[in-house]
């Protein structure tokens, strides 16, 4: 009988670049809408003493733990688990109540402003399930990122930890079992680093420019409706007194 897959995320954060070639993958993979991002870098600042410095980028993504409390929280059942370890969302049975986002303690949730339902990091499952790797895994030029199955001692991820003592985001109080091993501590202030607050700009074209493009839009189509209607009424006048 085989061995059931157990899949995880193995992350070398001495290798991150913060080149941010993953998040633009993962964006493209899955048209994430403006403003919010389905995996991040923790950018931790300068470590070290001089004149051994060195600064720390930290990848992040939904953990996809073992005991995941987003999957407790769900009312409907639309975060599940596969079997694989997975943490999945069913986007036809999630009705948006955000008990999940909530819940989960690594800040990897959000809601969908466009569609209004929970989202996140799902191991990019349509690729994996074909043989392939995550977008992110996929792209990442440093390496600093890998997935697999730990329950396969082939795996790149089984190969990584073999021998090295691994990291996971817990304390005391919050123990989740997340499936996202680090080779190395992570040394940056806060115990769970949150995804970026949006730029700017991203900020100013969602909350401003976009609804003043949306609004012009709407204008200008009532006007045109309006100069058609008016049209169509004076056409009719004509008719009638011919």
């Amino acid at each position: 009988m085989p061995t059931v897959k157990r899949y995880a995320f193995v992350i070398d954060p001495r290798r991150c670049i913060d080149c941010r070639a993953c998040l633009v993958a993962c964006r493209a993979e899955w048209n994430v809408p403006l403003g919010h991002t389905r995996i991040w870098v923790h950018d931790g600042g300068v470590k070290g003493t001089f004149p051994d410095l060195y600064r720390e980028f930290v990848p992040h993504q939904c953990h996809h733990c073992a005991d995941p409390w987003c999957v407790q929280a769900c009312p409907t059942g639309a975060t599940y688990q596969r079997e694989d370890g997975i943490v999945m969302i069913d986007e036809e049975a999630c009705i948006g109540c955000g008990l999940c986002v909530n819940a989960c303690p690594y800040g990897a949730r959000f809601r969908n402003p466009e569609t209004g339902k929970a989202e996140k990091c799902s191991a990019c499952f349509h690729r994996v399930d074909q043989g392939e790797l995550p977008a992110c895994v996929a792209t990442c030029v440093g390496g600093a990122r890998m997935f697999g199955d730990l329950n396969d001692p082939e795996s790149e991820v089984s190969k990584a930890i073999k021998g090295r003592r691994v990291y996971r985001l817990i304390t005391d109080e919050v123990d989740t079992q997340p499936m996202t091993l680090y080779l190395a501590p992570i040394e940056s202030e806060g115990v769970y680093p949150r995804p970026p607050e949006p730029l700017p700009a991203e900020t100013f074209w969602k909350r401003v420019a976009l609804p003043l493009v949306k609004g012009a839009i709407a204008a200008t189509f009532l006007a045109q409706a309006g100069a058609f209607l008016l049209q169509l009424l004076k056409g009719e006048d004509e008719f009638e007194e011919a």
